[in-house]
């Protein structure tokens, strides 16, 4: 007869929460098999040896579990999948599937606070990784998810947890992302840190990690091709590759008609453009290229401006400045005074400034449309790297004017398309399962 456990061992092999547990019940050998990030192993073995206590043989004890008794491998191995314990005899002949003291995966979920789902379900990743783990488990049960963990750091060590669904993502990406987890020789304290180890960009701030904290999400980048990590005491799954799509598009927007959901973005897209060339469009049309406006709008741009004493750069360059550095200091300061800083920042300061000639009515609409325009998109790293980005354009729009402003744009896109991590473009759609992308 063919041995059921090593069948079911050879199965799950790669699969690091996966275990087989000897016990002794009334000196008889059996094996509990399952997920540790699924089934809570101490307590289950605690309850099967309490109701072995009054039983008098194997068989009698499998009854008192389980009515699914005697059930084959392919059962099995669903059981196994769906967090089922799996009990069975050290010579194979017996075995069940019982409902086992499950991992508790709602203790420490809460709801998520740096994203917000529209029609999905509100739980949000934690801190511990076997509970992230168990969180992608339960909504994905295929034996086809491999979960590989590993410890990194040299002073502190922390687990990681890298995983993929075999024949979706290359294995070429898998090689080299597991070459360079098992070379991490330094501390892993940040989410930088383990950015820095799939290749150093300089003065690049386009991470190879996009960083999500909903398992919709998360499951959404498995089903294409992408390799998911989870590093403990951090809230937080890893993404790897990071996509340019990844700003444009959300899981959420597949509870939408298409129609709807394409709207939504070509609405990012327009943030993201808006972001990157409002500031200038204003520095180049006000002050270097104003014959590009018509007489009626010139006279308009001009009385607006009528008394500010410094030029349109530095009037607008003042004024980008000084909003980045309200919504750094909403993001820092405590929940309970955000709000009014908000308030103060954004009405008082503005209508402030206005009155006192410093900036001009037109500005204050620009800037408030591209803060508008940079929330827009999806992640707040993604956010913040557009707003960066937006700068040099700025810089180059005050010299050049509207030849400027389409001279960075270019560039721009030049420089996001020449990022690569380890060799897939940062501009690609999708990743094929062969390694090829598109």
């Amino acid at each position: 007869m063919r041995n059921i456990v090593k069948e079911i061992e050879s199965k799950f092999s790669n699969h690091d929460d996966f275990f087989i547990e000897e016990e002794l019940v009334d000196k008889t050998a059996i094996y509990l098999i399952g997920f540790n990030t699924l089934v809570d192993l101490t307590k289950s073995k605690l309850y099967v040896q309490q109701m072995a206590a009054p039983t008098t043989s194997l068989k009698a004890l499998l009854r008192n579990l389980s009515n699914q008794i005697n059930v084959d491998t392919e059962q099995i191995i669903k059981a196994v999948l769906e967090g089922k314990l799996v009990i069975v005899s050290k010579d194979g002949e017996e075995n069940a599937v019982i409902e086992p003291i499950a991992q508790n995966l709602s203790s420490s979920i809460e709801e998520p606070k740096n994203e917000s789902p529209i029609q999905s379900s509100m739980d949000a990743f934690g801190e511990d990784i076997n509970i992230n783990v168990g969180m992608i488990r339960k909504r994905l049960d295929t034996e086809r998810l491999y979960h590989c963990s590993y410890q990194v750091g040299e002073l502190e060590k922390r687990k990681l947890s890298l995983l993929y669904i075999k024949g979706r993502t290359p294995n070429d990406l898998i090689e080299k992302v597991n070459q360079q987890l098992n070379q991490i020789k330094s501390d892993i304290e940040t989410i930088d840190d383990l950015n820095k180890q799939f290749g150093q960009r300089r003065l690049s701030p386009v991470s190879h990690l996009f960083a999500t904290e909903l398992p919709i999400q998360a499951i959404h980048s498995l089903k294409k091709n992408r390799i998911v990590l989870f590093l403990d005491n951090c809230p937080f799954a890893l993404v790897f590759p990071h996509l340019l799509w990844d700003m444009l598009s959300s899981a959420n927007d597949r509870n939408f008609p298409f129609v709807l959901s394409f709207m939504l973005r070509i609405f990012r897209v327009i943030g993201v453009v808006a972001t990157l060339i409002l500031p200038a469009l204003y520095v180049a049309l006000v002050s270097v290229n104003p014959e590009v406006f018509k007489t009626d709008l010139a006279l308009f741009v001009a009385k607006s401006r009528e008394g500010i004493p410094l030029s349109a750069f530095l009037e607008t360059i003042a004024m980008v400045v000084l909003v980045d550095l309200i919504l750094e200091a909403i993001v820092r300061l405590p929940k309970s005074v955000g709000p009014a800083i908000t308030m103060v920042g954004g009405v008082i300061l503005g209508q402030a400034v206005v009155e006192a000639k410093l900036v001009s009515n037109l500005l204050v609409i620009v800037i408030t449309a591209v803060v508008i325009a940079s929330s827009a998109v999806i992640g707040m790293q993604n956010s913040l790297y557009i707003r960066l980005l937006k700068y040099p354009i700025l810089i180059l729009a005050s010299l050049f004017g509207i030849l400027g402003v389409c001279t960075g744009l270019i560039f721009t896109v030049i420089y996001l398309a020449s990022l690569t991590s380890n060799d897939i473009p940062y501009t690609t759609f999708r990743i094929e399962q062969k390694g090829d992308t598109k």
